[in-house]
């Protein structure tokens, strides 16, 4: 894991390392924020000035340092030595939450601003195609006070990808053809079996490291709701098996999915905030399938999950067939997912 420095609701759960200086091939800045208030008109004004207000500014002295504006329209602007972004107006409104992942390459390569409005259900990516050679202290605060402004901070040394992808976390015991295995004991070739007791050829699987803070925090599914033999921590893009009569009442259909962070409502999906970081297990198949996870269906990962991320290893010129890029099972909207948690809470 690369994150050289890590800060949550001001707390350091990583200290930056005392060499700050030392260029790298690519860095990577992770903020998570509130939109603030515009500011208070002083005594004589009836109205606030509309200016910029600044979000972030690294420790580096001149224009290395990463500035983060919110500006009078709403929207958002980066710079960064000759990286000069902007996002649409009206990206960030007061109360509303987002994060922001910036990475800087020498190369121009891998360069990133992709900025997510979760209130919004709103994800902006933009590239400057610029070379910018960055340090880390390029990305940390120059003043502690912006811990205040941003309530997760992260800073890497190295480009860290996009990891939005359901998962199961390190130790999960999956079922397959020849017993029960812990996830991180698998490899391509192995039989897994689904919620049928049919076997599926594993055709992928990846360990991804995940910041597991704010918004990225995973969720801890509780025993022996959903079937589970004990708590399983997922991603909050995993994708679980619904069924039964409140499912074909609600929803007309015998089975359906629905991700875990859209579950979130009750005692049985809770965020879980107890570590910083933890390792993940990403799986996928010839197509689809709900596997058994500590004896619950999970979904697997599909192409369409990877595609959405902007994969660099998956070819542009690959032409997926719908069941590729779809799930195995309707999926729930939020709305629907929280109406049927609602319900099994009233049945009970």
């Amino acid at each position: 894991m690369s994150w050289q420095a890590i800060w949550s609701e001001g707390r350091a759960y990583r200290v930056p390392p005392v060499a700050c200086d030392t260029p790298l091939r690519a860095m990577t800045l992770l903020l998570e924020l509130i939109g603030p208030k515009k500011p208070t008109p002083p005594r004589g004004r009836s109205v606030a000035r509309d200016i910029p207000l600044r979000l972030w500014q690294g420790a580096r002295e001149g224009a290395g340092a990463i500035c983060l504006y919110l500006m009078p329209d709403g929207a958002l602007r980066l710079l960064h030595g000759e990286i000069d972004l902007r996002t649409e107006p009206g990206t960030l409104r007061a109360g509303e939450t987002l994060s922001l992942r910036y990475i800087a390459c020498s190369e121009g390569r891998s360069d990133l601003l992709e900025v997510t409005n979760h209130d919004q259900d709103r994800v902006q990516v933009q590239r400057s195609g610029l070379q910018q050679q960055a340090t880390l202290a390029d990305a940390l605060p120059r003043d502690p006070r912006f811990l205040t402004v941003a309530h997760v901070a992260a800073v890497a040394s190295s480009a860290i990808a996009a990891n939005a992808l359901p998962g199961i976390e390190s130790g999960a015991m999956v079922a397959t053809a020849e017993g029960t295995r812990p996830v991180d004991a698998l490899r391509p070739g192995d039989r897994l079996l689904d919620d049928t007791g049919s076997a599926h050829p594993l055709r992928w699987i990846e360990a991804r490291p995940r910041l597991c803070l704010g918004r990225a925090a995973p969720m801890c599914l509780r025993a022996p709701y959903f079937g589970l033999v004990r708590d399983l921590v997922v991603t909050p893009q995993t994708r679980l098996l619904q069924t039964g009569p409140m499912v074909d009442y609600l929803c007309g259909t015998e089975a359906v999915l629905a991700t875990a962070a859209d579950l979130a409502t009750g005692r049985a999906v809770t965020r879980d905030r107890s570590k910083p970081m933890r390792m993940f297990y990403h799986m996928m198949l010839d197509d689809p399938a709900c596997i058994r996870v500590e004896n619950s269906p999970i979904e697997t990962v599909h192409l369409g999950d990877v595609l959405a991320l902007g994969d660099q290893e998956i070819s542009k010129a690959a032409s997926p067939v719908a069941a590729d890029t779809t799930p195995s099972l309707p999926l729930l909207d939020r709305a629907a997912a929280r109406a049927l948690v609602t319900a099994h809470g009233k049945a009970a």
